[in-house]
């Protein structure tokens, strides 16, 4: 395709030269003279005045037509620069498209689309806030007739233009063009230039109304699929909890740790996909024990070789239970390596360092710290600062050391920030008559 420069450096036709050219050809007709001495044989008799004004009008006529051929020619060439323009929106949108997963990223590519062809305006992003609206990236000039056409807009649910009567501010005329998701108001896209801008024309406010109602098209489905997201998710913690109350003292667990471990993918770059497969895998990471027995899960001593071997089933259990959802392929790895080790004494395939997958290797940091964090059948919780204690101890034994300094630094500025309460970790005494002698405190003791 063309592009934008190489239209504008098409020649158009050269007027300036053509008129002075029509101006040689009237000066020339109108001083015209005879050839030779009219009473000599054969010579040529002057010009007629009625002659002389009969093609004077007709070069005038001329002169006119041609007029409209150049001023027509122009309007083309504008017009074409306009629709490839228009086309240029268009195409960008639809090749990115698909690379966005959320409302606020769609309303972003729209607005940047437009600011590439529109660059001889401002664009702004007015959003409700309570009854005022707040604007992105910055207040507009002319604030008062621009908070005016773009609420004219709103309640209409239509574009609307308008010229200021004298420039206010530096702006010149105003466009506002809202954005619905369904009967939803999502924002407004608001365009505004000074005296040097072009004017907004039919194609214009066509163009603009055709993309944003594309657009709070793609907001409503991205919506849609939050909210099915969200039944979904709501949906697995229900079951999940439903599992976690086998054992009063877990309850909560798995919730936690998917919280835990979104915390850490999150400061890792994981994208949102990665992110919503890690909240997955740890939310399921437990759900074999659905099949491991009551009194080995709420044993207060120490299990024994076969009870031990029974209850380090569960994630292979886990495994199957959850791969017949193959929408859920990619949180495979985080439930069958979860208790995998990092110097390969884990289970149950004694993977080791770097060849454990990263998502295991995240959940496993956060199964460890909400293990550690709360009671258990055989024994009390640790308060924060000794089980971050604890897990730097086994760094490197069980977990991937620098994903727990990571996770220390994640913590510590959740509890400074107040992002996360932790009033629940706190140092208990063991209930009497409790053994907690027979089993160790080590984290993967703890997550067993």
């Amino acid at each position: 395709m063309l592009s934008r420069r190489a239209l504008e450096d098409m020649k158009p036709l050269d007027h300036a030269n053509l008129e002075n050219v029509l101006s040689a050809l009237h000066k020339a007709v109108g001083c015209a003279a005879p050839a030779s001495d009219p009473g000599q044989p054969g010579a040529s008799a002057p010009a007629t005045e009625a002659e002389r004004k009969g093609v004077d009008h007709l070069l005038q006529d001329l002169h006119e037509e041609l007029h409209l051929v150049l001023v027509e020619h122009g309007g083309m060439a504008e017009e074409l620069l306009r629709a490839y323009e228009q086309l240029g929106i268009v195409f960008e949108v639809t090749r990115q498209v698909a690379r966005v997963s959320s409302e606020k990223e769609v309303v972003r590519l729209f607005g940047n689309s437009l600011r590439i062809t529109y660059h001889d305006n401002e664009i702004r992003l007015a959003e409700r806030s309570g009854d005022d609206l707040s604007w992105s990236p910055s207040p507009p000039p002319a604030r008062e007739s621009v908070v005016e056409v773009v609420e004219e807009s709103i309640a209409g649910s239509r574009l609307v233009v308008r010229t200021l009567p004298s420039t206010t501010d530096g702006v010149d005329e105003i466009m506002s063009a809202p954005v619905f998701s369904g009967e939803d108001f999502v924002c407004a896209i608001v365009f505004t230039h000074g005296p040097a801008g072009r004017r907004f024309v039919a194609s214009d406010m066509s163009l603009v109304e055709a993309l944003l109602s594309f657009c709070g098209d793609l907001v409503r489905k991205c919506r849609l699929t939050e909210e099915l997201r969200g039944m979904s998710m709501n949906l697995v913690r229900a079951l999940v909890s439903a599992i976690d109350q086998k054992d009063a003292y877990t309850s909560g667990h798995s919730n936690r740790v998917g919280q835990f471990a979104k915390l850490l993918g999150a400061a890792l770059g994981m994208d949102n996909e990665e992110l919503q497969m890690l909240e997955w895998a740890a939310l399921l990471h437990d759900a074999g024990k659905i099949g491991i027995r009551d009194d080995v899960l709420k044993k207060p001593g120490k299990l024994t070789t076969e009870e031990l071997e029974h209850i380090r089933e569960h994630p292979v259990r886990s495994h199957e239970l959850v791969r017949r959802v193959p929408q859920l392929k990619a949180s495979m790895d985080g439930i069958r390596h979860h208790h995998e080790r990092y110097d390969g004494s884990g289970y149950p395939d004694g993977l080791a360092g770097e060849d454990i997958p990263l998502q295991a290797r995240v959940i496993l940091v956060a199964d460890v710290f909400d293990a550690l964090t709360t009671s258990r059948s055989y024994r009390a919780a640790f308060d924060v600062e000794t089980a971050l204690d604890i897990m730097r101890q086994e760094a490197g034994r069980v977990s991937d050391p620098a994903l727990v300094s990571l996770f220390e630094e994640i913590i510590r500025r959740e509890i400074a920030h107040q992002r996360i309460s932790f009033e629940r970790f706190s140092c208990q005494s063991t209930s009497p008559g409790r053994d907690t002698s027979e089993r160790n405190n080590t984290p993967e003791e703890c997550t067993k």
